[in-house]
Protein backbone atom coordinates (compact mmCIF):
# COMPACT_ATOMS: atom_id res chain seq x y z
CA UNK A 1 0.00 0.00 0.00
CA UNK A 2 1.43 2.93 -1.08
CA UNK A 3 0.85 6.68 1.27
CA UNK A 4 1.13 9.87 -0.15
CA UNK A 5 3.19 12.45 2.31
CA UNK A 6 2.34 16.17 2.31
CA UNK A 7 4.93 18.18 -0.02
CA UNK A 8 6.42 19.87 3.48
CA UNK A 9 7.26 16.78 5.16
CA UNK A 10 9.00 15.44 1.98
CA UNK A 11 11.92 17.70 2.14
CA UNK A 12 12.51 17.32 5.89
CA UNK A 13 12.93 13.21 5.19
CA UNK A 14 14.88 14.00 1.98
CA UNK A 15 17.00 15.73 4.24
CA UNK A 16 17.48 13.39 6.70
CA UNK A 17 18.12 10.76 4.25
CA UNK A 18 21.02 13.01 2.42
CA UNK A 19 22.89 13.66 5.86
CA UNK A 20 22.37 9.93 6.58
CA UNK A 21 24.19 8.49 3.11
CA UNK A 22 26.82 11.41 3.80
CA UNK A 23 27.80 10.75 7.20
CA UNK A 24 31.25 8.64 7.36
CA UNK A 25 30.68 5.07 8.75
CA UNK A 26 31.69 4.10 11.94
CA UNK A 27 35.18 1.92 11.85
CA UNK A 28 36.12 -0.47 14.44
CA UNK A 29 39.19 1.59 15.45
CA UNK A 30 36.31 4.32 16.13
CA UNK A 31 34.69 2.65 18.43
CA UNK A 32 35.63 2.91 22.10
CA UNK A 33 36.40 -1.04 22.87
CA UNK A 34 34.40 -2.59 25.08
CA UNK A 35 35.17 -6.56 25.78
CA UNK A 36 32.19 -7.73 28.50
CA UNK A 37 30.84 -4.49 29.02
CA UNK A 38 34.02 -2.94 30.27
CA UNK A 39 35.35 0.54 28.78
CA UNK A 40 38.74 1.94 28.30
CA UNK A 41 40.84 3.94 30.14
CA UNK A 42 41.56 7.11 28.46
CA UNK A 43 43.22 9.11 31.60
CA UNK A 44 44.38 8.50 35.38
CA UNK A 45 43.85 11.52 37.31
CA UNK A 46 45.53 11.00 41.10
CA UNK A 47 43.83 12.41 43.82
CA UNK A 48 46.91 12.48 46.26
CA UNK A 49 46.86 15.34 48.90
CA UNK A 50 49.32 13.98 50.86
CA UNK A 51 53.16 12.54 50.53
CA UNK A 52 52.20 9.70 48.83
CA UNK A 53 53.77 10.41 45.05
CA UNK A 54 50.82 9.77 42.18
CA UNK A 55 53.16 8.08 40.57
CA UNK A 56 53.25 5.77 42.90
CA UNK A 57 49.53 4.88 43.44
CA UNK A 58 49.22 4.62 40.26
CA UNK A 59 52.14 2.20 40.72
CA UNK A 60 50.00 0.38 42.70
CA UNK A 61 46.86 0.08 41.31
CA UNK A 62 48.17 -1.27 38.12
CA UNK A 63 45.97 -0.28 35.92
CA UNK A 64 47.10 2.54 33.44
CA UNK A 65 45.47 4.23 29.82
CA UNK A 66 44.79 1.67 27.28
CA UNK A 67 43.35 -1.02 29.93
CA UNK A 68 39.99 -1.91 30.24
CA UNK A 69 38.03 -1.52 33.22
CA UNK A 70 35.09 -2.55 35.08
CA UNK A 71 33.17 -2.71 38.51
CA UNK A 72 35.36 -5.85 38.99
CA UNK A 73 38.27 -4.39 37.98
CA UNK A 74 37.94 -1.00 39.93
CA UNK A 75 37.18 -3.39 43.19
CA UNK A 76 40.67 -4.93 42.76
CA UNK A 77 42.26 -1.80 42.29
CA UNK A 78 40.65 -0.51 45.32
CA UNK A 79 41.89 -3.48 47.52
CA UNK A 80 45.44 -3.48 46.23
CA UNK A 81 45.71 0.29 47.41
CA UNK A 82 43.74 -0.22 50.64
CA UNK A 83 46.88 -3.48 51.48
CA UNK A 84 49.68 -1.62 50.50
CA UNK A 85 48.95 -0.10 54.20
CA UNK A 86 50.10 3.63 53.25
CA UNK A 87 46.02 4.38 53.22
CA UNK A 88 43.54 4.88 55.60
CA UNK A 89 41.01 5.72 52.97
CA UNK A 90 40.65 4.67 49.58
CA UNK A 91 38.25 5.53 46.76
CA UNK A 92 38.23 4.17 43.04
CA UNK A 93 35.60 5.69 40.21
CA UNK A 94 35.44 6.09 37.06
CA UNK A 95 34.06 9.29 34.59
CA UNK A 96 32.61 8.88 31.35
CA UNK A 97 34.40 11.01 28.50
CA UNK A 98 32.30 11.70 25.45
CA UNK A 99 34.32 9.11 23.07
CA UNK A 100 32.78 7.12 24.74
CA UNK A 101 36.10 5.90 27.41
CA UNK A 102 36.37 6.80 31.00
CA UNK A 103 38.65 8.63 33.09
CA UNK A 104 40.23 6.83 36.09
CA UNK A 105 39.93 8.34 39.51
CA UNK A 106 42.26 7.26 41.89
CA UNK A 107 41.61 9.38 45.61
CA UNK A 108 43.55 8.40 48.26
CA UNK A 109 44.18 9.71 52.30
CA UNK A 110 47.23 8.80 53.49
CA UNK A 111 48.43 7.38 56.79
CA UNK A 112 50.57 8.78 59.46
CA UNK A 113 54.10 7.00 57.04
CA UNK A 114 56.32 7.38 60.35
CA UNK A 115 56.01 6.91 64.27
CA UNK A 116 59.25 7.05 66.71
CA UNK A 117 57.86 4.27 69.21
CA UNK A 118 58.80 2.48 72.31
CA UNK A 119 59.55 -1.00 72.51
CA UNK A 120 58.43 -3.27 75.43
CA UNK A 121 58.65 -6.96 75.73
CA UNK A 122 57.80 -9.17 78.37
CA UNK A 123 57.30 -12.44 78.12
CA UNK A 124 59.36 -15.34 80.28
CA UNK A 125 62.74 -15.27 79.67
CA UNK A 126 62.46 -12.36 77.95
CA UNK A 127 62.00 -8.79 79.29
CA UNK A 128 63.07 -5.44 78.03
CA UNK A 129 62.18 -2.66 75.95
CA UNK A 130 63.91 0.02 73.24
CA UNK A 131 63.01 2.73 70.89
CA UNK A 132 62.42 2.43 67.09
CA UNK A 133 61.82 4.99 64.27
CA UNK A 134 60.36 3.39 61.37
CA UNK A 135 59.43 5.65 57.74
CA UNK A 136 56.71 3.68 55.84
CA UNK A 137 56.60 5.97 52.76
CA UNK A 138 60.09 7.77 52.12
CA UNK A 139 59.79 10.65 49.93
CA UNK A 140 56.28 9.22 48.77
CA UNK A 141 56.97 6.10 47.39
CA UNK A 142 56.47 3.49 49.58
CA UNK A 143 60.16 3.14 50.40
CA UNK A 144 60.53 2.10 53.70
CA UNK A 145 63.36 2.58 56.37
CA UNK A 146 63.63 1.10 60.34
CA UNK A 147 66.05 1.53 62.73
CA UNK A 148 65.94 0.85 66.45
CA UNK A 149 67.66 -0.41 69.23
CA UNK A 150 66.84 -2.92 72.49
CA UNK A 151 68.00 -3.92 75.62
CA UNK A 152 66.39 -7.36 76.57
CA UNK A 153 67.07 -10.11 79.47
CA UNK A 154 67.18 -12.31 76.41
CA UNK A 155 68.81 -10.31 73.32
CA UNK A 156 69.48 -6.52 73.16
CA UNK A 157 71.29 -4.77 69.68
CA UNK A 158 70.55 -2.48 66.83
CA UNK A 159 68.79 -2.83 63.54
CA UNK A 160 68.36 -0.98 60.75
CA UNK A 161 66.46 -2.16 57.57
CA UNK A 162 65.54 -0.46 54.32
CA UNK A 163 62.77 -2.39 52.12
CA UNK A 164 62.09 -1.27 48.75
CA UNK A 165 58.84 -2.61 47.33
CA UNK A 166 58.50 -0.75 43.50
CA UNK A 167 61.94 -0.65 42.76
CA UNK A 168 61.97 1.31 39.45
CA UNK A 169 58.69 2.06 39.92
CA UNK A 170 57.49 -1.79 39.12
CA UNK A 171 55.70 -3.37 42.49
CA UNK A 172 56.76 -6.38 40.53
CA UNK A 173 60.34 -5.86 41.96
CA UNK A 174 61.40 -5.75 45.87
CA UNK A 175 64.78 -5.21 47.42
CA UNK A 176 65.68 -4.77 50.46
CA UNK A 177 68.76 -4.41 53.07
CA UNK A 178 69.40 -5.33 56.56
CA UNK A 179 71.88 -5.24 59.27
CA UNK A 180 71.89 -6.13 62.85
CA UNK A 181 74.75 -5.90 66.04
CA UNK A 182 73.18 -8.28 68.92
CA UNK A 183 74.06 -9.64 71.66
CA UNK A 184 72.18 -12.52 72.43
CA UNK A 185 71.87 -14.29 75.96
CA UNK A 186 70.33 -17.99 75.13
CA UNK A 187 69.35 -20.10 77.67
CA UNK A 188 69.50 -23.85 77.53
CA UNK A 189 66.62 -26.42 79.55
CA UNK A 190 66.03 -30.03 79.64
CA UNK A 191 63.75 -31.22 76.86
CA UNK A 192 60.92 -31.62 78.76
CA UNK A 193 57.92 -29.63 78.23
CA UNK A 194 55.86 -30.69 81.64
CA UNK A 195 58.11 -29.00 83.80
CA UNK A 196 56.49 -26.38 85.99
CA UNK A 197 59.26 -23.98 86.60
CA UNK A 198 62.03 -24.78 83.58
CA UNK A 199 65.57 -24.35 85.00
CA UNK A 200 68.41 -23.02 82.76
CA UNK A 201 70.72 -25.97 82.97
CA UNK A 202 73.67 -23.55 80.63
CA UNK A 203 73.94 -20.45 79.50
CA UNK A 204 75.48 -18.98 76.82
CA UNK A 205 76.07 -15.37 75.05
CA UNK A 206 76.13 -14.83 71.71
CA UNK A 207 77.89 -11.93 69.81
CA UNK A 208 76.83 -11.35 66.14
CA UNK A 209 77.07 -8.61 63.76
CA UNK A 210 75.32 -9.47 60.28
CA UNK A 211 74.16 -7.87 57.17
CA UNK A 212 72.08 -9.19 54.22
CA UNK A 213 70.14 -8.10 50.89
CA UNK A 214 67.46 -9.44 49.11
CA UNK A 215 65.65 -9.33 45.72
CA UNK A 216 62.48 -10.61 45.03
CA UNK A 217 60.08 -10.74 41.96
CA UNK A 218 56.36 -11.07 41.39
CA UNK A 219 54.73 -12.80 38.78
CA UNK A 220 50.78 -12.32 38.03
CA UNK A 221 50.10 -10.59 41.71
CA UNK A 222 51.10 -14.45 43.13
CA UNK A 223 53.85 -15.77 42.26
CA UNK A 224 56.45 -14.68 44.74
CA UNK A 225 60.54 -15.99 44.41
CA UNK A 226 63.31 -14.57 46.21
CA UNK A 227 66.80 -14.72 46.83
CA UNK A 228 68.55 -13.85 49.92
CA UNK A 229 72.70 -13.29 50.73
CA UNK A 230 73.46 -13.01 54.50
CA UNK A 231 76.63 -11.86 55.84
CA UNK A 232 77.62 -12.01 59.71
CA UNK A 233 80.29 -12.38 62.32
CA UNK A 234 79.90 -15.11 64.88
CA UNK A 235 81.77 -14.61 68.57
CA UNK A 236 80.85 -17.08 71.48
CA UNK A 237 81.74 -16.17 75.35
CA UNK A 238 82.40 -18.63 77.34
CA UNK A 239 79.13 -20.29 79.49
CA UNK A 240 78.25 -19.00 82.82
CA UNK A 241 79.87 -21.23 85.44
CA UNK A 242 77.16 -20.58 87.90
CA UNK A 243 74.74 -23.03 85.83
CA UNK A 244 75.17 -26.71 86.02
CA UNK A 245 76.64 -27.28 82.89
CA UNK A 246 79.78 -25.32 81.79
CA UNK A 247 81.12 -27.30 79.20
CA UNK A 248 81.49 -25.35 75.85
CA UNK A 249 78.28 -25.01 73.59
CA UNK A 250 79.99 -23.08 71.06
CA UNK A 251 84.08 -22.92 70.90
CA UNK A 252 85.14 -19.58 72.30
CA UNK A 253 87.93 -17.60 70.33
CA UNK A 254 88.66 -15.69 66.88
CA UNK A 255 84.80 -15.05 65.50
CA UNK A 256 83.95 -17.20 62.87
CA UNK A 257 82.15 -15.96 59.42
CA UNK A 258 78.89 -17.56 58.60
CA UNK A 259 77.71 -16.31 55.36
CA UNK A 260 74.89 -18.08 53.39
CA UNK A 261 72.22 -17.78 50.30
CA UNK A 262 68.20 -18.31 50.87
CA UNK A 263 66.33 -19.09 48.04
CA UNK A 264 62.41 -19.29 48.57
CA UNK A 265 59.66 -19.53 45.93
CA UNK A 266 55.93 -19.46 46.74
CA UNK A 267 52.23 -18.28 46.01
CA UNK A 268 50.62 -15.33 48.22
CA UNK A 269 47.29 -14.32 47.50
CA UNK A 270 46.95 -12.41 50.88
CA UNK A 271 45.63 -8.66 51.19
CA UNK A 272 46.00 -7.12 54.77
CA UNK A 273 42.46 -4.58 54.83
CA UNK A 274 43.05 -2.54 58.10
CA UNK A 275 43.44 -5.18 60.32
CA UNK A 276 41.56 -8.10 58.57
CA UNK A 277 44.12 -10.27 56.51
CA UNK A 278 42.51 -12.40 53.64
CA UNK A 279 44.04 -14.90 51.17
CA UNK A 280 46.40 -17.92 50.80
CA UNK A 281 50.88 -18.20 51.02
CA UNK A 282 52.36 -21.09 50.57
CA UNK A 283 56.00 -20.84 50.03
CA UNK A 284 59.15 -22.83 49.76
CA UNK A 285 62.60 -22.26 50.94
CA UNK A 286 66.12 -23.58 50.88
CA UNK A 287 69.34 -22.12 52.64
CA UNK A 288 72.63 -23.24 52.27
CA UNK A 289 76.22 -22.09 54.51
CA UNK A 290 79.30 -23.06 52.78
CA UNK A 291 82.91 -22.39 52.00
CA UNK A 292 80.96 -21.98 48.13
CA UNK A 293 79.59 -19.09 49.53
CA UNK A 294 82.56 -17.68 51.25
CA UNK A 295 81.28 -18.99 55.21
CA UNK A 296 83.32 -21.04 57.60
CA UNK A 297 80.27 -23.13 58.36
CA UNK A 298 78.83 -25.71 56.24
CA UNK A 299 74.82 -26.09 57.21
CA UNK A 300 72.08 -26.66 55.33
CA UNK A 301 67.77 -25.47 56.11
CA UNK A 302 64.79 -26.61 54.18
CA UNK A 303 61.61 -25.28 55.28
CA UNK A 304 57.49 -25.36 53.52
CA UNK A 305 55.26 -22.26 55.32
CA UNK A 306 51.49 -22.02 55.23
CA UNK A 307 49.76 -19.02 56.24
CA UNK A 308 45.98 -18.62 55.38
CA UNK A 309 43.63 -15.56 56.32
CA UNK A 310 39.78 -15.87 56.04
CA UNK A 311 37.38 -13.56 56.86
CA UNK A 312 34.26 -13.66 58.44
CA UNK A 313 31.18 -11.30 59.14
CA UNK A 314 33.05 -8.51 57.77
CA UNK A 315 35.66 -7.68 60.57
CA UNK A 316 36.34 -11.09 61.75
CA UNK A 317 39.29 -12.67 60.76
CA UNK A 318 40.89 -16.60 61.25
CA UNK A 319 44.44 -16.64 61.13
CA UNK A 320 46.28 -20.13 59.81
CA UNK A 321 50.18 -20.75 60.20
CA UNK A 322 52.11 -23.97 59.53
CA UNK A 323 55.78 -24.33 59.34
CA UNK A 324 57.96 -27.58 58.84
CA UNK A 325 61.60 -27.05 59.29
CA UNK A 326 64.28 -29.47 58.62
CA UNK A 327 68.26 -28.76 59.35
CA UNK A 328 71.40 -30.37 58.79
CA UNK A 329 74.69 -29.93 60.98
CA UNK A 330 73.07 -26.59 62.55
CA UNK A 331 75.49 -24.59 64.50
CA UNK A 332 74.75 -23.57 68.04
CA UNK A 333 73.77 -19.63 66.32
CA UNK A 334 71.18 -21.27 63.81
CA UNK A 335 69.64 -24.11 65.88
CA UNK A 336 65.68 -24.31 65.52
CA UNK A 337 63.69 -23.07 68.92
CA UNK A 338 60.52 -22.87 69.95
CA UNK A 339 58.72 -21.01 72.89
CA UNK A 340 57.57 -17.76 74.10
CA UNK A 341 56.01 -15.66 71.18
CA UNK A 342 56.50 -18.19 68.98
CA UNK A 343 54.87 -21.00 71.42
CA UNK A 344 52.97 -19.52 73.78
CA UNK A 345 52.78 -20.97 77.19
CA UNK A 346 56.28 -21.69 77.13
CA UNK A 347 59.56 -19.92 78.51
CA UNK A 348 61.14 -17.86 75.24
CA UNK A 349 63.25 -20.22 73.22
CA UNK A 350 62.16 -23.24 75.94
CA UNK A 351 62.85 -26.04 73.17
CA UNK A 352 65.77 -26.61 70.67
CA UNK A 353 66.50 -28.96 67.71
CA UNK A 354 66.98 -29.67 64.25
CA UNK A 355 63.84 -30.69 62.78
CA UNK A 356 60.44 -28.40 63.71
CA UNK A 357 56.98 -28.38 62.69
CA UNK A 358 54.34 -26.09 64.07
CA UNK A 359 51.19 -24.74 63.82
CA UNK A 360 49.19 -21.99 65.21
CA UNK A 361 45.40 -20.95 64.97
CA UNK A 362 44.26 -17.37 66.21
CA UNK A 363 40.66 -16.12 65.44
CA UNK A 364 40.49 -12.21 65.35
CA UNK A 365 37.04 -10.29 66.70
CA UNK A 366 36.29 -6.82 66.67
CA UNK A 367 35.44 -5.69 70.16
CA UNK A 368 34.40 -1.42 70.24
CA UNK A 369 36.29 1.43 68.74
CA UNK A 370 36.97 4.47 70.03
CA UNK A 371 37.92 7.26 66.72
CA UNK A 372 40.40 5.74 64.80
CA UNK A 373 41.77 3.19 67.61
CA UNK A 374 40.53 -0.64 67.35
CA UNK A 375 40.08 -2.90 69.81
CA UNK A 376 40.11 -6.21 68.97
CA UNK A 377 40.32 -9.89 71.00
CA UNK A 378 42.18 -13.13 70.21
CA UNK A 379 41.79 -16.56 71.10
CA UNK A 380 44.74 -18.80 70.02
CA UNK A 381 46.17 -22.40 69.89
CA UNK A 382 49.66 -22.96 69.23
CA UNK A 383 51.03 -26.74 69.05
CA UNK A 384 54.86 -27.21 67.90
CA UNK A 385 56.95 -30.35 67.66
CA UNK A 386 60.93 -30.60 67.81
CA UNK A 387 63.30 -33.02 67.62
CA UNK A 388 67.26 -33.84 66.70
CA UNK A 389 67.08 -36.10 64.49
CA UNK A 390 70.42 -37.83 65.16
CA UNK A 391 73.17 -36.33 67.15
CA UNK A 392 76.90 -37.18 66.99
CA UNK A 393 77.80 -39.88 69.00
CA UNK A 394 80.69 -37.80 71.32
CA UNK A 395 77.68 -35.08 71.34
CA UNK A 396 80.00 -32.94 69.73
CA UNK A 397 79.30 -30.94 66.46
CA UNK A 398 82.47 -29.98 64.47
CA UNK A 399 83.67 -27.70 62.11
CA UNK A 400 86.22 -29.01 59.02
CA UNK A 401 88.87 -27.53 61.59
CA UNK A 402 87.85 -28.84 64.42
CA UNK A 403 86.44 -26.60 66.03
CA UNK A 404 82.86 -27.26 68.70
CA UNK A 405 80.39 -25.38 66.68
CA UNK A 406 77.59 -27.04 68.79
CA UNK A 407 78.20 -29.22 71.78
CA UNK A 408 74.87 -30.55 73.11
CA UNK A 409 73.47 -31.05 76.76
CA UNK A 410 74.29 -34.95 77.76
CA UNK A 411 70.49 -34.74 78.45
CA UNK A 412 70.19 -34.57 74.26
CA UNK A 413 68.28 -37.73 72.83
CA UNK A 414 68.41 -37.78 68.73
CA UNK A 415 65.45 -39.52 66.74
CA UNK A 416 61.80 -38.29 65.69
CA UNK A 417 60.58 -40.86 68.71
CA UNK A 418 62.19 -38.80 71.50
CA UNK A 419 60.77 -35.24 69.68
CA UNK A 420 58.86 -32.72 72.04
CA UNK A 421 55.61 -31.82 71.84
CA UNK A 422 53.82 -29.18 73.35
CA UNK A 423 50.89 -27.10 73.07
CA UNK A 424 49.46 -23.61 74.80
CA UNK A 425 46.29 -22.05 74.15
CA UNK A 426 44.64 -18.69 75.10
CA UNK A 427 43.14 -15.38 74.66
CA UNK A 428 44.37 -12.05 73.78
CA UNK A 429 43.90 -7.89 72.84
CA UNK A 430 45.33 -6.06 69.86
CA UNK A 431 45.20 -2.45 69.23
CA UNK A 432 45.14 -0.79 66.09
CA UNK A 433 45.29 2.69 64.98
CA UNK A 434 43.48 3.02 61.90
CA UNK A 435 45.36 6.42 60.71
CA UNK A 436 49.21 5.31 61.96
CA UNK A 437 51.00 2.98 59.57
CA UNK A 438 52.05 0.52 62.90
CA UNK A 439 50.03 -1.75 65.52
CA UNK A 440 50.66 -0.32 68.85
CA UNK A 441 50.03 -3.01 71.64
CA UNK A 442 49.88 -6.62 71.74
CA UNK A 443 49.19 -8.56 74.88
CA UNK A 444 48.12 -12.32 75.67
CA UNK A 445 47.82 -14.73 78.32
CA UNK A 446 48.62 -18.54 77.81
CA UNK A 447 47.86 -21.56 79.38
CA UNK A 448 50.57 -24.39 78.81
CA UNK A 449 48.82 -27.52 78.51
CA UNK A 450 51.69 -29.57 79.22
CA UNK A 451 52.83 -28.14 82.21
CA UNK A 452 49.71 -26.28 83.51
CA UNK A 453 51.64 -23.08 83.58
CA UNK A 454 50.11 -19.39 82.93
CA UNK A 455 52.27 -16.85 81.12
CA UNK A 456 51.80 -13.03 79.55
CA UNK A 457 53.17 -11.81 76.80
CA UNK A 458 53.34 -8.93 75.92
CA UNK A 459 54.27 -6.93 72.85
CA UNK A 460 53.97 -2.79 72.90
CA UNK A 461 54.93 -0.82 69.41
CA UNK A 462 57.16 -2.50 67.22
CA UNK A 463 60.19 -4.80 68.15
CA UNK A 464 63.26 -5.00 65.27
CA UNK A 465 62.80 -8.47 64.91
Amino acid sequence: MLVALPPHRVVPLLAVLLLALAAPRARAEDTPPSISGRSEVAEVVVDSPGKTKPGTVSSYAQLGVGDPVDDEELKKVERRLLSTGLFQDVHVRTEPLPDGRVRLMLEVKDKASWVVAPTVTLSSGNTGGGVLYAENNLAGRAKKFATGVQVSTGESGLFVGYLDPLVFGFPQLKFSLEGLLRSDRVDEYLPDASQDDPAVVRRTRLNSASGAGELGFILFERVRAAAKYRLSSIDAQAPDPEKPVTEQAFSTGPSLLDTSVRFMVGLDSRQTLHAVTEGINVEGSYEVSAPGVGSEFHYRKFGVLYRHGVRFFKEHNLMLRGELSVGKDLPFHQELVMGGNTLRGFQYRQFRGDTRLTFTAEYHFPLFTIKSLAFRGVGFSDTGVIAFRELPEDGQLRDANGRVIRGYLPESKSGLENATVAQGVGAGLRLYLSNVVLPLLGVDVAYGVNSGQVRVYLVAGVTPS
